[in-house]
């Protein structure tokens, strides 16, 4: 389900930028980061629900640290895992649409979640800077359709006559064969790792921040294995976007979003290294090559291996 499901949204993603004159990054950077972001939204709004059903709100050893865990997990995974694993099928060139906005908006969000995170005691993500950063989603999806528009229309006419109807089905097929891959592979994930007693923390950033996270991997390989190495990129990119506009925002204006010290000093230096790793591969070669990719790879074992020896 999520190889085929991936397969289906990167098809209609592909003939709506077609369609509406956007290049395959914008879509990659837009539709496709968010269909794929959906189980992320959904574990982690899921997650803060229960934790105010229960009471435990406030606690960040609650329900609610499979919700910050998730999201910061995720991150992690998407550059470590999903760009370091589809730059071994071949060298990735970096869109100029990621260099100029999509990449630095990234830094931008990652940093004011640790800004939002770190105010105040006790550590945790209020209502209303979960309302600012939805707006910020609301700022970055207007920005990046308008611009990209703006440049494909200047250059070479597209045909604008075929039916979108096909590419909305494709679309939504793959969202939700994505959503429910995701799910059935979440909850034989989740009761393994509750059996062998791992904490709310860190089953959110290994178990549920890889299972969440199967749906951009499985759209990011099936696009560079169809030539679409845009999209593979940019739906990287703007995920982690996703999760911290959307996510995070929407999760926060359920509850607070309670910050696990643990998180703050170790696991959001992980998320933002691994994200100013990026930086030379981007804007000195332009490029994600094989090797690059296995270094990337290699940092997210590492950051495995060592997270997990801390809760042995």
């Amino acid at each position: 389900m999520l190889i085929k499901g991936a397969d289906l949204l990167v098809e209609g993603a592909v003939k709506i930028a077609q369609r509406f004159q956007l290049t395959p990054a914008v879509i990659g950077a837009t539709v496709v980061a968010f269909g794929t972001s959906l189980p992320e939204l959904v574990v982690s709004v899921g997650a803060n629900v229960k934790a105010l059903n229960e009471g435990l709100g406030s606690d960040p050893n609650g329900p609610a640290a499979i919700a910050i865990g998730n999201i910061v997990g995720s991150n992690i995974f998407n550059v470590g895992a999903i760009l370091g694993l589809s730059s071994l099928f071949t060298c990735l060139r970096v869109p100029d649409s990621v260099l100029k906005r999509d990449y630095p908006l990234m830094i931008f969000s990652l940093l004011i979640m640790i800004v939002f995170s770190a105010w105040g005691e006790p550590y945790s993500i209020s209502r209303l800077e979960g309302g600012l950063l939805v707006l910020g989603l609301m700022f970055f999806t207007y920005k990046a359709i308008r611009s990209e528009k703006a440049e494909v229309e200047e250059g070479e006419e597209i045909d604008k006559t075929s039916s979108l109807v096909p590419a909305i089905l494709f679309v939504i097929g793959g969202v939700l064969m994505l959503t429910l891959g995701g799910e059935v592979s979440l909850t034989g994930a989740l009761a393994i790792s509750r059996s062998l007693g791992m904490s709310e923390r860190v089953i959110g950033l290994t178990v549920m921040a890889i299972g969440t996270s199967l749906p951009e991997l499985a759209t990011s390989i099936q696009a560079v294995k169809k030539g679409q190495h845009d999209i593979a990129i940019a739906n990287v990119v703007g995920s982690n976007i996703f999760n911290v506009f959307s996510i995070v925002g929407f999760a926060s204006l359920v509850i607070p979003l309670p910050v696990h010290p643990a998180v703050l000093s170790w696991d959001y230096p992980w998320m933002l290294g691994l994200s100013l790793a990026l930086l030379p591969m981007f804007y000195i070669f332009k490029k994600v090559d094989r090797w690059m990719g296995a270094c990337l790879v290699g940092l997210l074992g590492l950051y495995l291996v060592l997270l997990l020896s801390q809760t042995a």
